[in-house]
C-alpha cells in the first residue's frame, strides 16, 4: 500500500509502500536502500528500507494480462499456429487474455457462422455489427491452450439476448474448458444511458436497477445450461458508484469482480488538466483513488478484484507518451501498486495498431513486435515472484521502490527512477557480510523513446522470444552494495 508524498520537516518527501495483510515471519536480513544523485553522493536523496520479515500478499501467478477488443477474434491473431505471438505471451508467464472491450456488444454469436479469418492487414476498430462462429473460439481456445493463458470471455449485454450468449457460453466451456476464466457479461454498462454527449445503448433513465435486471436474465440463462459456470463483472468504469450493490447482488455466483481505469486522457486539450496526456503526467500520476475503492469493496465481499482493461491513456493512447519508454516506468509502478493491495491481476488494454497506440504489441511489417510498455511488464514478471513485503522511501525524487520475498527465500527489490533528468546511485546494506546480489536493468535512450528498450540488456527477438543477458554482479563490502541508477530507468535486484 502507498500513500501520497508526505513533506518531511527537512524538506524532503516520504513514500510508503506497504504490503497487505502480513503472512509469517521469514529469516531473512534487514535492507536499507540510500539512494543518492551523483552531485551529492554524501547526503543520500532518498532512503529506502525493505521489511522482508513482514511478508504480505502472495502476488498471483497469472497477474499479468492483456485485454483487447473482441472482433480481433474475426481476425488471424490468436491461432494456435501464431508462435511468435504465442513467445511473446509465454515471456510473461500465465497470464489473462480478456476478450471484451467496446466491440462487445456489437459482437454477435451464431453457431452457423464459418466464415474464415481475415488478414491482420484489416484490423481496426469497428462498432459495426459483426457475427462470430465456432471457427472463432476453435482459435482462441488453441492459442489460449498453446500460451498457457487462461480467458476472460467477454459476451454481449448491449443486444439484451440471454439465449445467444448462454450458447456461446456453452461453446466456449465446450472448447475451452479450464481455459475459460470467467465469462464477463457487457462491457462498461454504467455508461449504457443515452445523454448529451453519448448516443447509448439505453434510455437515458438506464440505471442500476434496470441494469440488475437484466444481468439477474443473463445469469439465469447461463446456469440453467451451465450450472457450475465462472462468472464475472461489471467491467464499469472508475466513475461507477454501484460496484458495491453489484458485488453483494451477485456475490453467489461470481468468482471475480471487473473494473477498468485509465489515469490520463488523449482527448483531454488543457495541458494544465491532471488528466492531460503527457509524460510528466503520466509518471506522476497517483490514481489510487480510481481504482481501489472498487478493489476494496470486492475483497470485502470475499470476491477477487482485477483491473480487466486499463493502460496509459483512454481514448487508444497518445503518440509520444503511451508509446514511449515513459510508459514501460509508469506499467512497472502501477502494476506493483495494485499487487501490492492485493488485487488478483491487471489487463492491460491494446490494439495491435501499427503507431500511437498503448498496446503492449503491435503489428508491423507483417509482424508481431514488443512496445515499450511490454518491457515494463517483463520486468514485472521477473519480480513478482513470492509474497510483497513493506518498503518506506524517503526522496525528495520522483522515485519509487517495490521489494518481493521470493519463495526460493530471495528479496527482489525494483527500483524506478521517474525522475526525467537525475541519476541516482543506489547504496544497499543488506545486513550480512555475506549478502550478495545481481542487478538487471529495465533502459531505453530516453523516457520518450520508441525503440531501444531493453531489459537485462536483451531486447524482444523477432520470433517474439526473450534472451536476458548475466545480471551485473554488484561487489559486496563490509554488507554494503552499490548500483548506479541513470535517469528515466528501472533496475532488479536479486539479494540472497
Amino acid at each position: 500500500m502507498r500513500t501520497p508524498y508526505l513533506q518531511s520537516g527537512s524538506g524532503a518527501t516520504r513514500r510508503w509502500l506497504l504490503g497487505c495483510s502480513a503472512v509469517g515471519v521469514v529469516a531473512l536480513g534487514y535492507c536499507l536502500i540510500a539512494l543518492t544523485a551523483t552531485a551529492a553522493p554524501a547526503n543520500p536523496e532518498a532512503r529506502i528500507t525493505v521489511h522482508p520479515e513482514r511478508p504480505g500478499v502472495a502476488i498471483p501467478a497469472d497477474f499479468l494480462g492483456f485485454s483487447c477488443e473482441k472482433k480481433i477474434l474475426s481476425i488471424e491473431c490468436f491461432q494456435p499456429r501464431n508462435l511468435v505471438l504465442i513467445n511473446l505471451f509465454r515471456n510473461l508467464g500465465s497470464g489473462v487474455l480478456r476478450i471484451g472491450g467496446n466491440e462487445v456488444e456489437s459482437a454477435f454469436w451464431s453457431r452457423t457462422e464459418t466464415n474464415p479469418p481475415s488478414s491482420m492487414r484489416n484490423i481496426g476498430y469497428s462498432l459495426k455489427p459483426l457475427t462470430l462462429g465456432p471457427p472463432a473460439l476453435d482459435n482462441l481456445y488453441g492459442f489460449a491452450k498453446q500460451s498457457g493463458w487462461r480467458v476472460i470471455h467477454g459476451l454481449n449485454l448491449g443486444a439484451n439476448n440471454p439465449a445467444m450468449a448462454a450458447d456461446e457460453a456453452a461453446y466456449a466451456l465446450q472448447v475451452g474448458g479450464p481455459r475459460v476464466l470467467a465469462l464477463e457479461v457487457g462491457n462498461e454498462p454504467n455508461l449504457y444511458p443515452k445523454s448529451a454527449t453519448r448516443s447509448g445503448l439505453r434510455p437515458h433513465n438506464y440505471g442500476y436497477a434496470q441494469y440488475r435486471a437484466e444481468v439477474e436474465s443473463y445469469n439465469r440463462a447461463i446456469l440453467t445450461r451451465l450450472p457450475h459456470a465462472p462468472l464475472a463483472g461489471p467491467a464499469t468504469t472508475k466513475t461507477c458508484k454501484w460496484l458495491p450493490d453489484y458485488v453483494a447482488d451477485f456475490k453467489p455466483h461470481l468468482v471475480l469482480a471487473t473494473s477498468h481505469v485509465y489515469p490520463l486522457s488523449a482527448k483531454e486539450e488543457n495541458p494544465q488538466s491532471p488528466r492531460f496526456a503527457s509524460v510528466e503526467n503520466l509518471l506522476g500520476a497517483n490514481t489510487e483513488g480510481d481504482w481501489l475503492p472498487q478493489l476494496q469493496a470486492s475483497t470485502a465481499a470475499g470476491i477477487p478484484f482485477r483491473l480487466g482493461e486499463c493502460n496509459s491513456a483512454s481514448g487508444g493512447g497518445k503518440p509520444g507518451v503511451s508509446d514511449t519508454f515513459a510508459s514501460a516506468l509508469w506499467a512497472v509502478d502501477f502494476l506493483f501498486d495494485v499487487a501490492g493491495h492485493g488485487g488478483a491481476g491487471v489487463n492491460l488494454h491494446g490494439a495491435f495498431g501499427k503507431t500511437g497506440g498503448y498496446s503492449p504489441f503491435c503489428f508491423r511489417n507483417n509482424g508481431y513486435l514488443a512496445c515499450p510498455i511490454y518491457y515494463g511488464m517483463l520486468l514485472f514478471h521477473q519480480a513478482a515472484v513470492g509474497r510483497v513485503v513493506p518498503t518506506e522511501c524517503e526522496t525528495s525524487r520522483n522515485i519509487t521502490a517495490h521489494a518481493v520475498l521470493g519463495t526460493d527465500r530471495k528479496l527482489r527489490v525494483v527500483l524506478v527512477n521517474k525522475d526525467l533528468t537525475n541519476p541516482v546511485v543506489a547504496s544497499i546494506v543488506s545486513g550480512s557480510p555475506r549478502a550478495r546480489a545481481e542487478v538487471i536493468r529495465l533502459a531505453a535512450p530516453s523516457a520518450t523513446s520508441r525503440e531501444g528498450v531493453t531489459l537485462a540488456g536483451g531486447a524482444v527477438a523477432e520470433d517474439g522470444t526473450w534472451a536476458p543477458q548475466p545480471g551485473e554482479m554488484v561487489p559486496c563490502v563490509n554488507g554494503r552494495l552499490e548500483v548506479s541508477l541513470p535517469a528515466a530507468s528501472a533496475a532488479l535486484l536479486t539479494i540472497e
